[in-house]
C-alpha cells in the first residue's frame, strides 16, 4: 500500500533564554546605575562609581551579586549600615590587595 502525504514538517526548537545576572545596580542614594558589587571571603564589598557611597555588607557564601544587592537595599533602606565616603585611600588598599600597582617602573 502506498501512503500518501505531504513533505515531512521540520521540527521547531524552543530556545529559552535563560536571564543573565547584571553587573551593575541602581545606587538608592544618587538613582544612578553605578553600583558595583564584589564578594569575597562572605564580604561583599559594595561602592557607587558616581556618589562616591562605600560599604561593605556580610553575606553567606551562597550569595551572588543580585542577593547581595537586596540585602543592601534592604539595610540602607531601613538605616542599618554605616556609609563610607570612596576616598582614595579604600582605592589604594583595594588595588594593593588585589595585587595590581599603580607604581611605574622605568629601565
Amino acid at each position: 500500500m502506498i501512503e500518501l502525504g505531504g513533505r515531512r514538517r521540520k521540527r521547531t526548537k524552543i530556545i529559552r533564554v535563560k536571564p543573565k545576572i547584571p553587573k551593575t545596580f541602581e545606587c538608592p542614594r544618587c538613582g544612578k546605575v553605578s553600583i558595583s558589587i564584589s564578594i569575597k571571603d562572605g564580604i561583599a564589598k559594595i561602592s557607587c562609581g558616581n556618589c562616591g557611597l562605600y560599604t561593605e555588607v556580610d553575606v553567606p557564601p551562597v550569595f551572588d551579586e543580585a542577593n547581595a544587592y537586596s540585602k543592601f537595599i534592604d539595610l540602607y533602606l531601613e538605616g542599618k549600615l554605616q556609609i563610607k565616603e570612596r576616598t582614595e585611600e579604600i582605592t589604594e588598599e583595594e588595588n594593593e590587595t588585589e595585587g595590581e600597582s599603580e607604581e611605574v617602573h622605568i629601565r
